[in-house]
């Protein structure tokens, strides 16, 4: 039986490999801006530069929101709205271990650098949300 030997390489520009980068950020419901009626809305503060690939987004949720529990999350880039995930996951659960976000159902390339937006929408009023707190991180290369 032979053997090889496997020579991981740090990614660098040189190698054509390109290391796995992330953006993360704690949003309290005080962050989400009310856009009237169902929906609030935050425009996290990080971007996603020009020629990134993206790969997965993250959700967890320490506290789990309150009020409308018919709300659900989507991540968009402020044009496209759910950019970044298929799922349409709920925050009214504490999810420490995160919820699913499912794949990414826009554009993956990024022909320019994005600041990415969470939406929230209830069946309601985005005033019936009274508070909570969730982790996203969004993974590209």
């Amino acid at each position: 039986m032979s053997r090889k030997n496997v020579h991981l390489r740090k990614p660098s520009a040189a190698s054509g490999i390109r290391p796995i980068k992330f953006v993360t950020e704690v949003v309290n419901l005080a962050d989400f801006t009310d856009g009237g009626a169902a929906v609030g809305t935050k425009v996290l503060s990080a971007t996603i530069p020009k020629d990134a690939v993206f790969l997965e987004a993250q959700v967890k949720v320490p506290a789990a929101f309150a009020g409308d529990t018919s709300a659900v999350l989507i991540i968009g880039d402020g044009s496209d709205t759910d950019r970044y995930n298929t799922g349409t996951p709920s925050v009214f659960a504490a999810a420490a271990n995160g919820v699913a976000m499912g794949l990414p159902s826009g554009a993956k390339v990024h022909t320019a650098a994005v600041t990415p937006t969470l939406t929230v929408t209830t069946a309601a009023d985005w005033g019936d949300v009274t508070g909570g707190q969730l982790v996203i991180t969004l993974f590209y290369y």
